[in-house]
């Protein structure tokens, strides 16, 4: 690949990210006002969630034989435009019924596109050989900052759900198509090319639940923050999303640094001392008596799990000289991926059977284990002859 070629690649896997957690910011913020606007109760709102999980396990169950046959870059593309449109759907949803089909969608568009990214992400970092995945995740976490960001503004100006929601799909899809068209498929060795999926190995099913526990705390940051501020520090619906925004911007902090901490320090020391932040900061949450603390201990569970993630996905890349790299990123990214789907569910029904405090002490659990089962991220003391990433886009 030509030194041009790469740089073009590594912008718009970025924007890819990026565009990919402006839409996850932008409806996670609303999620107050969506559930005020349909009188929803918090189980309910947890039924329509657990929607969004029917349809990100269906597309998980074929997202990864879709990358393989077409190649990360269609599934991207395809993907991507699909998670924008599902703004639309949602904020045009006028009942609980409509608004559940709408997260169905959700949930396909955004698994898909979640797996197919990270595969082409992997591919691109093999072509660099050197780590980029922390700072693209951090890409993401940007979108979802400055999306909640915006989400804040109009609704404190008392923007309606429906026309933000649109409004913002527009914007997406105009940016969504010249950044995609940059998305092209990187490279391969014969011999890479040539590999053929089989069953995941042991290290790839263990890494995948570390990320599925990862990806759950993640989820949970992201989909209940907001909920949680409002409910139970009794913060108005809209400034609530504060609660989101700062949980957004740790990520962000964190995920653009991680790249250079990893290197100083070490993936294992980093990973586990990431775990055990994330775990004071869940402590905080669930003990929060006001706005000011609960929004504190979002912001400490979001320094804590910024790197967690890509973290796991590297290690998954490093397990690639024999599985090829880009098929090991999308099993971790499935796997890892139901812990994303499933937290917006379990958190809602916890909150509703027990509390959102009992809810959230869940994540806590989550990062204890995160904590011990850090030297899963360690580097591979015998490093396969470098290859090209199985997965062409």
């Amino acid at each position: 690949m030509t030194r041009s070629r790469t740089g073009v690649g590594t912008v718009s896997i970025r924007a890819t990210f990026l565009i990919h957690g402006a839409v996850q910011g932008t409806w996670a913020s609303r999620i107050p006002g969506i559930s005020d606007g349909l009188e929803l109760t918090n189980g309910a709102l947890g039924i329509a969630l657990f929607l969004q999980v029917v349809g990100g396990l269906a597309a998980l169950a074929w997202a990864g034989r879709l990358v393989r046959l077409h190649g990360a870059v269609l599934v991207t593309r395809v993907g991507l435009v699909s998670y924008v449109a599902s703004l639309v759907a949602i904020g045009l949803a006028p009942s609980f019924g409509l608004l559940s089909a709408a997260m169905v969608l959700v949930g396909a568009a955004g698994a898909a596109c979640d797996v197919a990214m990270n595969a082409q992400a992997s591919a691109v970092e093999k072509s660099l050989d050197r780590p980029i995945m922390s700072g693209l995740h951090g890409a993401w976490s940007a979108g979802s900052l400055v999306s909640a960001g915006v989400a804040v503004a109009v609704a404190t100006v008392g923007v309606g759900v429906r026309p933000h929601l649109v409004a913002v799909a527009v914007v997406l899809l105009a940016v969504a198509v010249p950044t995609l068209s940059g998305v092209r498929p990187v490279p391969v060795t014969p011999a890479a090319g040539r590999q053929r999926s089989g069953p995941a190995p042991a290290p790839l099913v263990r890494l995948g639940c570390l990320a599925a526990l990862a990806m759950y705390a993640e989820g949970a940051g992201a989909d209940w923050s907001a909920v949680y501020v409002h409910d139970v520090t009794g913060l108005a619906a809209g400034t609530a999303a504060v609660g989101y925004a700062g949980f957004a911007a740790a990520m962000v902090a964190g995920r653009f640094v991680g790249d250079s901490i990893v290197r100083a320090v070490g993936p294992v020391p980093t990973a586990r001392t990431a775990a055990t932040v994330s775990v004071i900061g869940s402590v905080v949450v669930i003990t929060a008596v006001a706005a000011p603390m609960a929004v504190a201990g979002f912001v400490l569970q979001g320094v804590g799990l910024s790197v967690l993630v890509p973290l796991l996905l590297s290690a998954a890349g490093r397990h690639g000289g024999d599985h090829g790299a880009g098929s090991a990123i999308a099993t971790v990214s499935a796997i890892g991926y139901v812990g994303w789907l499933v937290a917006p569910m379990l958190v809602g029904q916890l909150a509703e059977l027990a509390s959102l405090r009992a809810a959230f002490a869940t994540v806590a659990v989550a990062g204890v284990v995160l904590a011990f089962a850090a030297g899963a991220v360690a580097q591979r003391t015998t490093t396969p002859k470098k290859e090209g990433c199985a997965v062409e886009g």
